[in-house]
């Protein structure tokens, strides 16, 4: 049960407004008495009701963060360059993960508005699902900035990566590897960069006349299980794509250990390369080529950009960071 300012003055046998007057170091309480307050508090277990004490001074001093996986480092950057915007200027981060689950999304945004978050960074899960959700945020005034994926059609400030300009690097460094038949392990179909990256290299590959079966595109889910499976369903196959694009780190990880149970080695039966990059990239043998997203930047601009409309109304914001080409050894020469 949560203890309340009434439920210590009872204890001590003052009023209630005494107790609030001594927590939040008001005069008119003696310092004896004060002291007697505050440690019957701690002992009962008392914790300030923050968005309450937020709500009688008119703010919460509270920003909302909606990520899509928790476990992802890409992420984790992200939300730990955010701090350094917000933290300084005394705003708290309220983290929620959707698990890529639009009901999750759901849920998680009623949860923060209902906190009355003073504003929401959120990647959202899917392109469009809950498009009338997020317009609904926005007619109430609270402010929004979408950060590595965004919602088409909902007019708000983002900062996302050039996902087709990144994938097409990847491909067009495979064909002059000399590769002509591809395979893509996609992040799931119905979010924002999955259908950016998937779309980039089916159209890098038909300029360049590089064969993607159908059968070649396999969901990854985003997830390095989904990678795993994916990558299983891939190497089964009778006929294979010399090379496979893997659309996130993750699913990288899923994608390799299916390499190793399969017995195979890279680049010698298979070349891949990655979309994102990570520190288990560079240790892998051989060390895997991939486009290298800024989530330190990403996270540093969001945020930016949600303080300046909180504090200013600021003006909508559209920032394309691009992704940066890393070669390594994962790549065969045909």
């Amino acid at each position: 049960m949560k203890i309340k300012i009434k439920d210590i003055a009872k204890v001590i046998g003052v009023n209630a407004s005494t107790v609030s007057r001594a927590l939040n170091g008001k005069p008119g309480v003696s310092e004896q008495l004060r002291e007697r307050i505050i440690k019957t508090a701690q002992h009962m277990g008392y914790s300030p009701d923050m968005a309450a004490m937020g709500l009688k001074k008119g703010k919460t001093k509270i920003v909302g963060v909606l990520i899509p996986d928790i476990a992802n480092p890409f992420f984790a950057q992200i939300v730990r360059a955010m701090e350094k915007v917000l933290n300084p200027v005394g705003y708290h981060l309220l983290l929620c993960s959707t698990d890529e689950n639009p009901q999750h999304e759901t849920d998680n945004l009623k949860t923060l508005v209902s906190q009355r978050v003073e504003g929401i960074l959120a990647a959202p899960v899917d392109s469009g699902g809950n498009k009338s959700l997020y317009s609904k945020i926005l007619e109430s005034k609270i402010p929004l900035v979408f950060f590595d994926r965004l919602v088409p059609d909902v007019e708000t400030s983002y900062v996302i990566t050039d996902n087709e300009s990144g994938v097409r690097d990847l491909v067009e460094y495979l064909y002059r590897c000399g590769h002509k038949t591809l395979g893509i392990v996609t992040l799931r179909e119905r979010s924002f960069t999955g259908r950016m990256r998937l779309t980039g290299a089916l159209k890098a590959s038909s300029e360049l006349g590089i064969v993607v079966r159908e059968k070649w595109i396999v969901d990854g889910r985003s997830t390095q299980e989904g990678g795993y499976e994916a990558a299983r369903k891939l190497f089964a196959m009778e006929e294979k794509p010399t090379a496979l694009i893997v659309g996130n780190n993750l699913m990288m990880l899923g994608v390799l250990k299916a390499v190793k149970d399969f017995g195979l080695k890279v680049p010698r039966d298979l070349s891949v390369v990655s979309f994102d990059d990570s520190y288990w990239n560079q240790i892998f043998d051989p060390p895997i080529t991939c486009v290298a997203q800024e989530p330190e930047q990403m996270g540093l601009i969001a945020a930016t950009l949600l303080l300046d409309k909180i504090m200013h109304g600021g003006k909508i914001s559209k920032t394309v960071l691009k992704a940066h080409f890393v070669e390594r050894q994962s790549v065969a020469k045909i």
